[in-house]
């Protein structure tokens, strides 16, 4: 009696699961069985079943299970001890300061835009000027940044693409470390990758809501640092390559990447300025004075780097450092390795398969080298993190050459390989990423190059 009770509850599980298909299952075989089959199935080899099994199984076989998984453990890294360090740490001095400025009226003069420093100011309203209110804002940014590159990668090519680009960009520790100070950068890169996904959504859909985000986009991130300009000469890249009509779509592209974007970055300068007869003289002048500002700065910097050098890992910035009792508390803007290492072979091989005609390597290449090459004419002193917009475009550009591999059982084993050092090197260098105490005999055990100290 008790077992065709059970048999009848097994029957109705699987009738719910299969004729309302709350599930669908990965494993073909099983659509196949019905009636006594399914049951003799479940009898013999399931003894001690538990749908969570099932569900388990059936949602690690689907993309968003890891992407959101990716996203949950990415912010609470992010905020983990989000305001232990109770003083600024590197240029928090002047841009936590400048932000503040902006609560309080007070007048400044900074070389950089005023968005960045407004998101700051955001979080340090809402939480009151605290440590953490400094940092809460870029946290929430970086999280953003890898829910992009997930987004990006899918419309490159498929899932896999963007759940691989979220995974580096989540185990990288240079967009981490920025992730968790008040600092602009990572509000850049941000923007930058929405463009970028706005003006692929917009070479594919044409519809005009995608280039209007797209010229949003730029408004913002170059609202932040002006460098973030170039992203306009991306979105011609994307235009010519996929071969987008220019003169078919010039009222827009005037209109959505010309005219909204200029009338937006002006508007930020209200918050510098009074809007007066002066306001555009006074915003002609501030930029005579930045730009003049950032071409002549001759000074040297301990944590100065060359431009050719950033994806070699050769100079990284020492943002925080403190012994306490043998115990070193440190932060360092430093990639993990791997993923920045990995251009060596990564953009020789997007060099080539551009040549072999492959678009989606000619857009990821062509976006990665504008953010790079111009540091290159740049007399002032660089440094490690004018790099992370070219960085987010080779997470995009590894994960596509991966994707690759998976066509056969080398490649796939290339690519688990691949993660799994990565994740490695995640945990390994964590501790000095995000200001969690350590030994000074393990401080010294990560130091791989005398230049890194």
């Amino acid at each position: 009696m008790k077992k065709n009770k059970l048999k009848n509850l097994i029957d109705k599980s699987f009738n719910f699961i299969f004729k309302r298909n709350t599930l669908s299952f990965s494993v073909p075989y099983l659509r196949q069985w019905t009636g006594m089959k399914r049951r003799k199935l479940y009898l013999e080899h399931t003894a001690g079943f538990s749908p969570w099994i099932v569900i388990s199984k059936e949602i690690l076989n689907n993309t968003w299970f890891f992407v959101a998984l990716i996203l949950i453990a990415s912010f609470l890294i992010r905020v983990w001890h989000l305001g232990s360090i109770k003083e600024e740490i590197f240029d928090e001095v002047y841009f936590v300061k400048f932000a503040q400025n902006y609560l309080t009226g007070v007048s400044f003069f900074d070389i950089h835009p005023p968005l960045g420093k407004l998101i700051i100011a955001i979080g340090e309203k809402i939480f009151h000027n605290s440590y953490l209110s400094w940092r809460i804002m870029e946290s929430v940014f970086g999280v953003g940044v890898i829910w992009l590159g997930y987004l990006i990668g899918k419309n490159l090519k498929n899932k896999i693409v963007g759940l691989f680009t979220a995974l580096i960009l989540a185990l990288d520790g240079m967009l981490l470390v920025y992730s968790r100070v008040g600092l602009m950068d990572i509000f850049m890169v941000f923007f930058i990758l929405l463009g970028f996904y706005a003006i692929l959504k917009f070479a594919e859909k044409s519809k005009w809501y995608f280039l209007m985000l797209a010229g949003i986009s730029l408004a913002l991130a170059a609202s932040i640092k002006y460098i973030a300009g170039l992203l306009i000469l991306v979105y011609l890249s994307v235009w010519i390559i996929k071969k987008i009509s220019l003169r078919k779509n010039w009222p827009k592209i005037i209109i959505f990447i010309l005219i909204i974007p200029a009338m937006i970055y002006l508007g930020f300068f209200l918050f510098n300025f009074p809007l007066n007869k002066e306001f555009i003289k006074k915003v002609l002048e501030w930029h005579v004075q930045s730009l003049n500002y950032n071409l002549s700065l001759k000074e040297g910097h301990p944590y100065g780097s060359k431009w050719w050098s950033w994806f070699l890992l050769i100079r990284p910035i020492w943002l925080y450092f403190k012994d306490i009792g043998g115990k070193f508390i440190c932060i360092i803007g430093l990639g993990n390795p791997l993923a920045w290492w990995a251009s060596i072979i990564v953009i020789p091989t997007l060099v080539f398969r551009m040549i072999k005609k492959d678009k989606t390597s000619a857009i990821i290449l062509v976006s990665f080298l504008i953010f790079l090459i111009p540091w290159a004419f740049f007399k002032r002193v660089l440094f490690f993190y004018h790099a992370m917009p070219s960085f987010a475009f080779l997470a995009i550009g590894t994960a596509y050459l991966l994707e690759n591999l998976l066509k056969d059982k080398v490649g796939k084993v290339t690519v688990v390989v691949f993660f799994a050092i990565l994740v490695f090197l995640f945990i390994y260098f964590l501790p000095i990423w995000i200001g969690s105490p350590i030994l000074s005999v393990d401080f010294y055990h990560r130091m791989w190059l005398k230049s890194w100290i």
